[in-house]
């Protein structure tokens, strides 16, 4: 595994409104205070909102960069539902920066996985119509996803239902702290989410990483942190896009990943069901004869690649039709899903019921155990 991560690279990504300093490498937190000083001008309160898994360790590192700068800081733990993308947890994330009275004129500092990191980009980006917020993701899902796509807030039990505005004016993704372990689940996470976010971006985008795939499942440092900051730069491309069809590719798969995720208990990573959404949603393209069958499995050996193999489970193909459209009616009057019209171009599309029922039941056919 390569170690040469030391140089850090800096890269605005761009987002609805505005854009995100993103920082990638090994040490990218020792300019934290810094960065953060050139936000707010004059330091005042920082509340640094860490959830359950952030170490006290690391904590304290952070707390001492951010009072070194100049800043009074504030420790919020957020641990279990405190932490979560829900309702109750958003009214305890302002409760704690009412008790601290955290202004427009302060920071907000999140660390941790992707859960508190979405939670702190929905409180902050209306808390005093705006409070300056920094990310420090611990993981690599986290890294390619908080900054611009948050998780949504959870309404009656339904994931994902109130958007979270990407708030994030910073984020510093340090390999020195990050959970890096290829075969790690956010690890797993991310690579599917890199596929995802290439195939909506460009061709240039999805052979950047066909040609990182070797390397980015071996683990290699160096490879991982262009990666990162690549896909950071994909996905703030897709959600700062003029075009309205454009922006809602950012959702490419999640339909078909909640869908089954359901069907199968939260059974199988996410990574593995964004897979199989890309792989059953270009199957469906060229079945509407808008994908080439070459780019089907072109698709199909990038996820190899990534080490994205196919899943097993049984799943009744009626059950997945009405999954899907559950999940789809959730959220929309129409049953249209994103399907890929070639690499680099995905666009949402109405899909006949039989045709989809056909290829529910192919997929369920080929993913039954023996």
């Amino acid at each position: 595994m390569s170690n040469n991560s030391s140089k850090v690279i800096r890269q605005w990504v761009s987002m609805p409104g505005g854009s995100c300093d993103l920082r990638v490498g090994d040490g990218a937190i020792g300019t934290l205070g810094t960065v953060l000083k050139g936000s707010t001008g004059k330091p005042h309160t920082c509340a640094l909102v860490t959830d359950g898994d952030v170490s006290d360790e690391l904590a304290e590192r952070v707390r001492r960069l951010l009072t070194d700068a100049g800043y009074l800081v504030r420790l919020v733990r957020l641990a279990g539902e405190a932490c979560a993308c829900t309702l109750p947890a958003v009214e305890g994330l302002a409760t704690k920066l009412a008790e601290l009275h955290v202004t427009a004129d302060d920071v907000v500092c999140a660390v941790g996985g992707v859960d508190v990191l979405s939670l702190s980009s929905f409180v902050c980006a209306s808390w005093c119509t705006g409070t300056p917020l920094a990310h420090i993701p611990t993981d690599l899902y986290a890294a390619i996803t908080a900054s611009t796509t948050p998780r949504g807030i959870g309404v009656a039990g339904v994931p994902d239902m109130l958007s979270a505005r990407a708030g994030a004016k910073y984020q510093l993704c340090d390999l020195g702290i990050m959970e890096t372990d290829p075969s790690s689940a956010a690890f797993l996470n991310a690579r599917a989410t890199m596929a995802a976010s290439a195939l909506c971006d460009s061709e240039q985008a999805f052979s950047r990483l066909w040609d990182r795939a070797e390397l980015l499942v071996g683990g290699d440092l160096e490879t991982l942190k262009d990666q990162l900051a690549d896909t950071a730069k994909s996905r703030g491309h897709i959600v700062a896009s003029t075009s309205i069809a454009t922006r809602q590719t950012i959702d490419y798969g999640r339909t078909f990943m909640r869908a089954l995720s359901r069907l199968t208990g939260g059974t199988i990573p996410e990574g593995l069901l964004l897979a199989e959404a890309i792989r059953f949603q270009s199957r469906i393209a060229a079945a509407m004869e808008i994908l080439s069958v070459d780019d089907v499995l072109t698709m199909d050996e990038l996820l190899d690649l990534l080490g994205l193999e196919p899943v097993t489970c049984d799943v009744d193909p009626d059950e997945l039709v009405a999954a899907l459209r559950e999940e789809r009616f959730l959220r929309s009057s129409r049953f249209i899903i994103c399907l890929p019209r070639g690499i680099g171009r995905v666009r949402p599309a109405s899909v006949d019921e039989d045709l989809l029922a056909e290829h529910a039941g192919a997929w369920c056919a080929t993913r039954a155990s023996a």
